[in-house]
């Protein structure tokens, strides 16, 4: 691949995985700030829902050397990886970045990307480094994870599983993930952090090829797990305490995120 007929190789290349609502967008924002000054970082934000906002809440960072580029509406892992490639031959293209970050949403088939990354058209072109997923372990009591393939999938590609939001866990949560790991990965590296405080280091530990194997998620996780996306014109103005009451009272929502205009401002 070129740039003005300079070749693009050897581009380093992280994906940050993780469940909905483990903290991606936060880690890698700090990871922005950890970024050697003389490197050129691009970020690919895959949102799940028809309007990007992780995305948006990237683009506040105004480094120069900084390029982030979201494709909201749906997983960049599907329809045979196309997505994904159109957007990453953008990216690199436009930006002839150092590194590569990519979080795909809280949803998305993280083993499919990495078959996609890792295609011989990408030979030479991207180094793909350790693919990181964060785990809040609060969430290794609930049972609609715990028997979600697509969330064990995430860990199984991961080359370090990090404990986020430890702030919040209980001694039982550490030990249930302690209990977890020694089940199921105590080959992986893992890390236990707070804040979403990822170490610049860990991007360019070892990628062990893990994809081998047919990703064969099933439609489990479909049917405990669904979107809904609203739009609302500019000028609609929601009731500040009327519209904070119905999001409290939302019961079986696992996340809930959006920016509407109320009578108070913007929330």
């Amino acid at each position: 691949m070129t740039q003005n007929n300079q070749l693009i190789r050897n581009v380093k290349t992280n994906i940050i995985t993780g469940f909905l609502g483990v903290g991606k967008t936060t880690a890698i924002n700090k990871l922005l700030d950890k970024r050697l000054l003389h490197e050129r970082w691009s970020v690919l934000v895959n949102e799940l829902g028809e309007r990007g906002i992780d995305g948006h809440l990237m683009e506040e960072n105004t480094d120069t050397k900084v390029t982030i580029k979201q494709v909201p509406g749906g997983c960049i892992c599907c329809a045979a990886g196309l997505p994904l490639q159109v957007a990453v031959n953008q990216l690199l293209r436009q930006t002839h970045p150092d590194r590569l970050i990519i979080e795909p949403s809280g949803m998305g088939h993280p083993r499919n990307i990495l078959k996609s990354l890792t295609a011989p058209v990408y030979h030479n072109v991207l180094d793909m480094r350790a693919c990181l997923c964060l785990l809040d372990p609060r969430k290794l009591k609930d049972l609609r994870y715990l028997e979600s393939e697509l969330f064990i999938d995430q860990m199984d590609v991961a080359d370090r599983i990090v404990a986020n939001k430890t702030d919040l866990c209980c001694s039982r949560d550490k030990d249930n993930f302690k209990r977890f790991i020694a089940q199921r990965y105590k080959n992986k590296a893992t890390s236990w952090i707070r804040h979403a405080e990822l170490q610049r280091d860990w991007l360019d530990e070892t990628h062990h090829d893990s994809v081998k194997t047919e990703a064969t998620l099933s439609n489990r996780l479909e049917s405990c797990f669904y979107k809904i996306s609203l739009d609302f014109s500019l000028d609609t103005i929601f009731d500040y305490a009327g519209i904070t009451q119905f999001i409290d009272s939302l019961s079986g929502v696992e996340r809930f995120k959006g920016i509407l205009h109320t009578s108070k401002g913007f929330i």
